[in-house]
């Protein structure tokens, strides 16, 4: 196996896209180490991995707070020795007018997008820098990529994930350590599901406008997510992968189907 023996930190592991990745990294022999803010549901993920005749055990942070990051991953270290694999995955936005949004808010956003990764750099950094090994991925977003109405600060805290990843990939190179993110288009999580029902997002016009035709599945980005932390991507770092369905590549004036 890939991982076998290698030590996983995945952060938003409690549901969707983390979940997912925190699922196939085990799958794959690694000791996962499942972080949320919910506990429970850490757990849950845990527990279904554990099930599954896996290794993965439950944290319950807040990874926007600097002590917490650092108790946390002191904490692993101890327990586990290592982190051998970094899945910056939490992330979060506000959706609403920036005329209306508040600095707290605004904070809290970038606190949990993008400060999060920073902590971790730093924490995790030093035990992977001493290793002279370590693979990083940090999950971004293609609102990064142009104007979306009402998401402003989303928008540009996951733009500052990619410019964080390339930064960092180039800092660390010799040190043995890759960092890479992966870009995900719209992907088919119950947070996804829950904007259809309540009529936020339109999931006809969404599919129509991605060049595959279909959403994709948190199972799509797990993929990615692994094999940018294996070996066969030993010769890729500060890169991004974009697993959206060719979203971000169409710039046709309509929808998908069109006539030619």
């Amino acid at each position: 196996m890939e991982f076998q023996s290698k030590v996983a930190l995945v952060t938003g592991a409690g549901n969707g896209i983390g979940k997912s990745i925190a699922g196939a990294l085990a799958r794959d022999g690694a000791t996962v180490i499942a972080v949320d803010i919910d506990g429970e549901a850490a757990d849950r993920t845990a527990q279904e991995i554990v099930g599954q005749g896996r290794k993965a055990f439950a944290y319950t942070a807040d990874v926007s707070q600097k002590g917490e990051v650092k108790q946390l991953v002191l904490q692993i270290k101890e327990v586990y020795g290592s982190i051998d694999v970094l899945i910056n995955n939490v992330g979060l936005t506000i959706r609403k007018p920036i005329v209306d949004f508040t600095e707290d808010e605004w904070d809290y956003v970038f606190n949990t997008n993008l400060k999060s990764l920073y902590f971790f750099a730093k924490e995790a950094g030093r035990i992977m820098l001493a290793n002279k090994s370590g693979a990083v991925v940090n999950i971004s977003s293609i609102h990064a990529l142009g104007g979306i109405p009402r998401r402003l600060p989303y928008s540009v805290s996951k733009a500052a994930v990619d410019s964080f990843t390339r930064t960092l990939a180039c800092e660390w190179a010799l040190d043995g350590i890759r960092v890479n993110t992966v870009t995900p288009g719209y992907i088919l999580t119950d947070g996804l599901k829950l904007a259809f029902d309540t009529g936020a997002l339109n999931q006809e016009d969404m599919v129509r406008r991605t060049p595959l035709g279909h959403l994709g599945t948190p199972e799509n980005i797990a993929d990615a997510a692994l094999f940018l932390c294996s070996s066969r991507a030993e010769f890729i770092t500060g890169t991004t992968l974009y697993v959206d369905g060719g979203y971000s590549a169409y710039h046709g004036p309509e929808r998908l189907p069109y006539n030619l």
